[in-house]
């Protein structure tokens, strides 16, 4: 069996062509992409069921789902078509609006930045209902970010042990950290974390974190995100060695400066850098000539 995407707790069987272009197209002719607010969500029709072929979920899961959008955001896109009479029918993405209408009655934020595509009244319906059915076959799975998140509710329990989240997903300790930690990275990561993979997704936090400093979050993942594994292995290196404190070096601070010599020197060296100090606590500063 061959592995889904970068995603290494799913799999797939025979390879099929792919139906993101023929989607992509069809967003791009008749639809618009807008941030899911509670204005928008007030316009739902849930009486059209048009393209629903779930009516209700159990309470359990609608609180899991809750959760998990409560956590780490609305990570999978909101499919919806304007109406007639200015409302909105769901073509995708009942149980993620159901769970965003519960955590918006108990005033809580949702993370959900451009996660929903509002068709045109006259998008036609054979295109709507390839991306009904596309997208509820897709959901069938976990994304990695919803794995993550779900490893780390099951850590927290006290009658779990790490060793047997392992055994029960079949996977190996290296590979349960790589996703348990999926959730703490920038968004500028997790937003497309699905197209990198766990394992290049650690790596490129990893170049995140030592750049940070010097430039955006948002410029780094922009510049490293279409380098290969290796590639960013290397950055990685060059970057540690540029880290590593230099044996003789200089800071200066607004009172002065700290001179730090980190190796072997001959004493007559050290006996020079005395005489100096002591001139120096005199204000004697004679041996610069």
């Amino acid at each position: 069996m061959s592995r889904l995407g970068n995603n290494p707790l799913l799999n797939r069987g025979q390879k099929k062509e792919s139906t993101d272009l023929p989607k992509e197209k069809i967003v791009k002719q008749y639809g618009r992409m807008v941030h899911m607010r509670q204005e928008l969500l007030n316009q739902v029709d849930f009486e059209d069921t048009t393209f629903i072929n779930r009516l209700s979920m159990d309470d359990t899961e609608l609180n899991e789902l809750k959760e998990s959008i409560s956590a780490i955001g609305l990570l999978n896109i909101v499919y919806l078509q304007e109406k007639e009479d200015g409302k909105f029918r769901i073509i995708s993405g009942l149980r993620r609006v159901s769970a965003i209408r519960e955590l918006y009655i108990e005033n809580k934020e949702v993370k959900a930045k451009d996660r929903v595509v509002i068709f045109d009244k006259n998008t036609p319906y054979s295109l709507l209902d390839t991306i009904s059915i596309d997208e509820n076959l897709k959901r069938k799975n976990l994304t990695l970010l919803e794995q993550s998140y779900k490893f780390n509710k099951e850590a927290a329990r006290k009658d779990k042990t790490i060793e047997d989240i392992i055994a029960g997903y079949n996977i190996s300790k290296k590979t349960y950290y790589r996703i348990k930690n999926a959730i703490t990275y920038p968004m500028e990561i997790r937003e497309i974390i699905e197209v990198l993979g766990a394992d290049k997704a650690e790596l490129l936090n990893k170049v995140v974190n030592k750049l940070k400093i010097e430039k955006p979050t948002s410029d780094i993942v922009k510049e490293y995100k279409d380098f290969n594994r290796d590639e960013l292995r290397e950055l990685l290196k060059t970057l540690n060695i540029s880290e590593k404190p230099k044996k003789i070096s200089i800071k200066y601070t607004a009172k002065g400066f700290n001179f730090s010599v980190k190796k072997k020197v001959p004493l007559e060296v050290k006996e020079y850098f005395e005489k100096i100090k002591d001139m120096m606590e005199k204000e004697d500063y004679t041996f610069i000539k």
